[in-house]
């Protein structure tokens, strides 16, 4: 009897465990993302990682401070005019896109780290949403395809680029002696003058450094990827409403199916709403990146082009087309950013065309319901609440760059012509 008990509480156990959203499930999706983020421990993002992670985590949060309070301190000294140098790429400017950068890169290590730990929930909730969906949509079998294909294009183009900095910053004049000394102060300038420089400080601050790119491009990818997994979402259930609303010329309408079919669309309908929770879910997760993500590449696109217009395209040809390269790569990952978050925002309504050309014997109650909810409910990624992410804001950021870079070029005119003007005065 005590055996016969045991097999039945192993029995019930096994089909509870079976019942539960998250065993037995497979998705595509959730494993690339899974993969992603525990590589990402690798620089910094430990998540849920164990203690041993989460203490490298840890060390590299600690490092990029430090080198974010010295760049603070080193633009401070600069406007107080207390820095001896201020020319090139220890200028103002330059100290404080530096300053800027490694503030980003914290700030990234952090939010990057809170949804990493936060993934598992996540995770669940997104198998739960797929199993309590009550009709038979078929899954995406290109996501897998498509996530590894847009990671390594990006991947390559973050390399390729970063490859290009490195070698204008050197140049092919400089001996191999002195590469690493060349590349530190031309860099980081903004923080070591030559006479700080040191091997000991100059190996570690190129690790971060390189450790800092990898987390500012890490954002990017994280935002097209999970913005790709809800638009396929998405594609699956318009293309299930597409062959549903289509007319069956081998079944004629007949008035008596008319029940079952409204029970169907009640059904679809329902699964939209999870849907809508689902992206909203994620976007309270996400949205601190995607504020960040806007905010840098804004300002160092507007940085990039107020220079190269004031200051012109100077130096050797691996200097000038490293430029080019990094300012068409930049707004090529923006552009990538916002149009993948604004498919989100397009294919939450891409079905209200099947709904509309839809024959007038399958029209029914639910399936005006289903048009108001898709016309009325705005599904968008945002970020932090300020902003939507839908195709119009990629016009919009380049009117207001135009704009700023305007303003920038009137102000820069005016002091060159009121220092011109002192200069003539003292030379009278």
């Amino acid at each position: 009897m005590v055996i016969m008990k045991q097999r039945k509480r192993l029995q019930a156990q096994k089909s509870q465990k079976q019942n539960l959203p998250y065993e037995c499930f497979h998705d595509d999706f959730l494993q690339i993302m899974a993969k992603i983020f525990r590589f990402s421990r690798w620089f910094g993002v430990a998540g849920s990682g164990n203690v041993l992670w989460k203490t490298f985590g840890l060390c590299i949060l600690l490092l990029l401070g430090v080198i974010e309070g010295v760049a603070i301190w080193r633009v401070v000294r600069a406007l107080a005019g207390l820095s001896i140098d201020i020319e090139g790429h220890r200028s103002v400017t330059a100290r404080l896109a530096g300053a800027t950068f490694y503030a980003s890169s914290i700030t990234t290590l952090i939010l990057s780290w809170k949804l990493s730990s936060s993934w598992e929930t996540i995770a669940l909730y997104w198998a739960s949403i797929d199993r309590s969906i009550a009709i038979n949509v078929s899954s995406d079998k290109n996501i897998k395809t498509r996530m590894i294909t847009v990671t390594s294009v990006m991947v390559t183009c973050v390399v390729v680029e970063h490859a290009m900095s490195m070698m204008s910053q050197v140049g092919f004049d400089c001996p191999p002696s002195l590469v690493l000394k060349r590349y530190t102060l031309m860099s980081h300038g903004f923080l070591l003058l030559r006479t700080d420089y040191s091997i000991w400080f100059a190996v570690p601050l190129l690790f971060m450094s390189k450790i800092a790119t990898i987390l500012w491009n890490y954002q990017d990818i994280l935002i097209v990827l999970i913005s790709m997994g809800l638009t396929s979402r998405y594609n699956t259930l318009n293309q299930y409403v597409a062959k549903f609303s289509t007319p069956n010329k081998d079944f004629p309408w007949n008035p008596h199916d008319e029940c079952s079919k409204g029970q169907t669309w009640r059904r679809i309908r329902e699964a939209y709403v999870k849907q809508a929770q689902l992206v909203r879910r994620l976007d309270k997760s996400l949205g601190g990146l995607i504020l960040l993500s806007n905010l840098v590449n804004f300002y160092f696109i507007c940085l990039q082009l107020f220079l190269g217009i004031t200051q012109g395209l100077s130096g050797d040809v691996i200097k000038r087309l490293y430029y080019v390269v990094s300012l068409v790569w930049l707004c090529v990952r923006v552009s990538c950013v916002v149009l993948a978050a604004a498919d989100i925002n397009v294919h939450s309504t891409k079905a209200l065309r099947h709904l509309h050309a839809s024959d007038r014997h399958y029209y029914n109650v639910e399936i005006v319901r289903l048009q108001n909810q898709l016309s009325k409910d705005y599904v968008a990624l945002t970020g932090l609440g300020f902003f939507s992410l839908n195709r119009t804001i990629l016009l919009q950021m380049a009117g207001a760059i135009i704009t700023y870079e305007l303003v920038l070029i009137q102000f820069d005119d005016h002091g060159f012509t009121e220092h011109k003007s002192a200069l003539n005065s003292t030379t009278f």
